[in-house]
């Protein structure tokens, strides 16, 4: 598959996916949503609200499942200097492949930004994209150290930031490969194309029904490793850390 979109300078639009149940957080997240849970005094979602911002971003489209008035209420009052925030309501939960290509139905098919909802980073956003461009990729995805989350499933990568496979941990194999591994950091820019074969009626996992597809088929995807700060508030320890830091 060959890269069509085109953005002259930077991505003007991003996907914010807040769609989650927060599972891991409950009984808080029962009646109100992950991404507006409170970090120092200021829903979550609000911290990547500012790193788009900053990375020059216009336009944006967040997904909603659960207890989406929470997340729309959020906005009533300000666009915190978007020109458009859209939402993309889904009536049963579609996962993350499943929500980006709905989302990016309403959207002009153009280089994309996709965070989700529930992470805190400072990553340079306009860096990843930097790589992307120059390595003409379908999709580069964010990854941090595998030392930062547990994960069963790692990104692996060459040393000009090549994905090579993605999968879990082999030592041997690993190690013969000459391969860096990291945790994927739940940030990508994206070109549309691959998406529009993702049904919008059906759950499907942007890892699993997408990136591992286009690997398989020799498309280009490219990893960014960030080094900064990085932490995913889906675990009550971790949202408790952070908040009194």
């Amino acid at each position: 598959m060959k890269k069509k979109s085109k953005t002259a300078a930077i991505p003007k639009q991003a996907i914010l996916l807040a769609a989650g149940l927060g599972t891991r957080l409950r009984p808080i997240t029962q009646n109100i949503p992950k991404p507006a849970l409170p970090l120092g005094g200021w829903p979550i979602l609000f911290y990547n609200l500012c790193l788009l911002r900053r990375a020059g971003v216009t336009e944006i489209t967040i997904n909603l499942f659960h207890q989406p008035k929470a997340l729309r209420q959020l906005f009533q009052n300000s666009k915190f200097g978007f020109n458009k925030i859209h939402f993309s309501l889904e009536k049963k939960i579609l996962g993350t492949a499943g929500g980006i290509a709905k989302a990016l139905r309403q959207m002009k098919a153009e280089t994309t930004y996709v965070l989700n909802g529930d992470i805190l980073t400072d990553i340079d956003l306009k860096k990843v994209y930097q790589l992307h461009r120059s390595t003409q990729s379908l999709a580069t995805l964010a990854v941090v150290n595998p030392n930062r989350i547990s994960v069963d499933s790692y990104i692996h990568y060459s040393k000009k930031g090549a994905i090579e496979r993605i999968g879990p941990w082999v030592e041997g194999a690993a190690k013969q490969s000459k391969l860096d591994h990291g945790v994927f950091a739940g940030i990508h820019v994206i070109e549309p194309e691959p998406f529009h074969p993702i049904p919008t009626n059906a759950y499907s996992c942007v890892i699993r029904d997408v990136y591992q597809k286009l690997l398989n088929q020799g498309s280009m995807l490219s990893a960014y490793y960030h080094s900064g700060t990085w932490w995913d508030l889906g675990h009550l320890e971790t949202l408790k850390a952070v908040d009194h830091q």
